[in-house]
């Protein structure tokens, strides 16, 4: 028979190691907090780990030994990356070939987050498949593309998923990033008012709505995955609907103004589709029920 204690101890050994990168960030803090019974999580914020530091980043995974890499760190700031292009590169190109590098040395899995971001220069209206072309015309963009390119080169074991824009609200001790559902909210609370463009489309979806599909994503073979809700709104109409559920609707035009000026000339549209991952079993919600989802798991009904 075996005894309680056994039977952790057993677990404990099988636990699958997951080495997360970034881990201060806005997914990886909520990661560990959804899986740090499931997994091994060795943790490292950008001060445990300089991912430029090609030695340190091969001798720290050398040395961990974990079955996975989630690398989350980037320079995500547009605004920053097109200030200081040197420093986009260093971090968001040269560090992901450190952490391909030390991955393929350890036998490590890496599972990469990439970004929409490189759709933006695409003419052509999306949703953007895996087999559309990226036209990038960003630093951010650009070096974000160049990134996936060198991982292919140097690692085969590896998931790159170019994700939507995520959304979420704070937590105690989680770093929250700008994003629909937390700037419509901020707004009501504050009394501003927000100029959402009606000329853009793109996918939003919700943190946690993609955190509880990474382990069946570690089972899919490797590749590249444009990842994360679909929708056929304007980023307006999305804004609309987040005030809707949170019970402010007498209150849409003081929260929200349509800004019409901008990209009217051209429609920003960096939408994907997701049909490769659901074609494997892997389904994301629906922007509009995840932002349902969101108001309901935080109880933020007015």
């Amino acid at each position: 028979m075996y005894t309680l204690a056994l039977l952790l101890k057993i677990g404990e050994v099988f636990m699958q190691k997951i080495l997360v990168t970034g881990a201060g960030g806005f997914l990886a803090s909520r990661f560990y907090e959804v899986y740090k019974n499931k997994y091994d999580i060795i943790s490292l914020k950008r001060g445990d780990l300089d991912i430029t530091d090609e030695a340190k980043v091969i001798e720290t995974i050398r040395d961990a030994k974990p079955d996975y890499v989630l690398h989350t760190a980037a320079l995500a700031d547009t605004g920053k990356c097109e200030e200081n292009k040197e420093l986009s590169f260093a971090i968001n190109v040269k560090g992901s070939i450190n952490i391909a590098k030390a991955c393929s040395l350890s036998k490590a899995k890496l599972l990469h987050f990439s970004t929409e971001q490189i759709f933006n220069g695409n003419v052509e209206a999306g949703p953007y498949s895996e087999k559309s072309i990226p036209v990038a015309n960003t630093t951010y963009g650009k070096h974000k593309l160049q990134a996936e390119e060198e991982i292919k080169n140097i690692l085969e074991e590896a998931w790159i998923l170019r994700l939507t824009w995520m959304f979420g609200l704070p937590e105690r001790f989680k770093k929250v990033n700008s994003n629909i559902v937390w700037n419509v909210v901020s707004a009501a609370i504050k009394g501003n008012s927000l100029k959402i463009p009606t000329n853009e489309f793109r996918g939003m979806t919700y943190a946690y709505d993609l955190l509880k599909n990474i382990p069946n994503i570690i089972k899919v073979p490797y590749g590249i995955y444009n990842t994360g809700s679909e929708n056929n709104l304007s980023t307006y109409d999305i804004a609309k609907l987040v005030v809707e559920e949170l019970g402010l609707s007498y209150r849409i035009e003081n929260i929200i103004q349509k800004d019409e000026e901008r990209y009217k000339d051209l429609p920003r549209d960096i939408r994907i589709s997701n049909k490769k991952f659901r074609n494997l079993g892997i389904e994301f919600l629906s922007t509009e029920k995840a932002i349902k989802q969101c108001v309901n798991d935080f109880g933020m009904r007015f």
